[in-house]
């Protein structure tokens, strides 16, 4: 088989057939199977699964639990279930909007075996109506990134990748004892080749107050995202550990400023000191180091300055081709 979408659900009645209904509306060349992974909800998410099962029973196959997983349980077991050379992941409270969206992925993956991932940009859309809908990638992303680039920052969204099976068939014991599967997820499939991006929005990434992420603060999530560099830096290769401990310590003094905006000088001041600690440097390296973090925390426009005097180097470095040789791109304005 050459593709298998993944839809992994709980309790998710209201939305779950629309993100079936995105799945069964894509127009291939190849076959493909669509995994619903439905975790013992306790409202109707099941049954209605399993009436899209009774009427296209030679593309759907439900994974039924018999008891509640959860996330962190519930999506790589299912995922070592797929078929397909490739799998497409799909949450069940988001949807697809493009009907030949798997096909172009699938195409690129075959055209670039060495890269084992595609995503594209997706449309975030706010169930309570608070904001406008807004693309997840902002403009100026690039067609090609690396593991690298990827474990400082998660920038892929869940339902708009697709990987390529079989490269990772057993998940580390660490994997369960993060608070979110993706990241993690892609950053197994990125040790086994490049990451290329389509400049395209197949994907409505719904905002809702019922979604893992969505319903944490914002401190809350960059402190969740400070304890999984950490659990990287412990479990990979000590290659990567100058890599994530200046991704920690950038992610502390960021939390720092944070709270200092937030008036929380008690927080401020201990992530503050935190970002120091995590620099990992003795000496004079330390002392500068110091001397850095005074200086944002009281003049707090000097990080985003210097954040964008940073990318803008890098830019220039890489030159305005670099990681795009032979990767198509696609690009488009978002849909009304």
């Amino acid at each position: 088989m050459k593709a298998s979408v993944l839809i992994t659900t709980y309790n998710q009645e209201k939305v779950i057939g629309q993100a079936i209904e995105g799945a069964l509306a894509q127009v291939t060349s190849f076959d493909y199977e669509i995994v619903v992974a439905e975790d013992c909800s306790t409202d109707r998410t099941r049954s209605i699964i399993c009436e899209y099962r009774d009427r296209f029973p030679d593309r759907i196959r439900p994974l039924l639990r018999e008891q509640n997983l959860g996330l962190m349980r519930n999506f790589p077991r299912a995922f070592l279930e797929c078929r397909g050379d490739y799998v497409a992941c799909l949450d069940g409270d988001d949807y697809w909007t493009g009907s030949n969206k798997l096909q172009r992925q699938v195409d690129f993956l075959d055209a670039h075996p060495d890269y084992s991932i595609c995503f594209h940009n997706a449309l975030m859309v706010w169930d309570d109506g608070s904001q406008g809908p807004t693309l997840h990638s902002p403009p100026g992303r690039r067609a090609t990134y690396h593991l690298n680039e990827l474990l400082r920052h998660d920038f892929i969204t869940t339902s708009a990748a697709v990987v390529r099976n079989h490269l990772v068939r057993d998940f580390p014991d660490w994997y369960e004892t993060l608070p979110v599967p993706d990241w993690p997820f892609f950053v197994l499939h990125a040790m086994h080749g490049k990451i290329g991006y389509l400049d395209e929005d197949w994907t409505v990434y719904r905002q809702h107050p019922a979604g893992m992420y969505c319903r944490l603060a914002n401190e809350k999530r960059m402190e969740q995202n400070i304890g999984i560099v950490r659990t990287f830096r412990d479990v990979l290769g000590p290659e990567y550990g100058p890599l994530l401990t200046d991704a920690i310590h950038a992610r502390c003094l960021s939390l720092a400023l944070y709270y200092r905006k937030q008036g929380n000088k008690s927080l401020a001041r201990e992530f503050a000191r935190m970002s120091i600690r995590e620099a990992g440097t003795d000496g004079r390296g330390s002392f500068r180091v110091a001397a850095k973090v005074f200086a944002y925390m009281h003049v707090p426009a000097l990080f985003g300055l210097m954040a964008r005097c940073r990318a803008a180097l890098r830019a220039s470095e890489a030159g305005p081709t670099a990681g795009t040789r032979g990767v198509p791109t696609h690009r488009h304005g978002p849909r009304a």
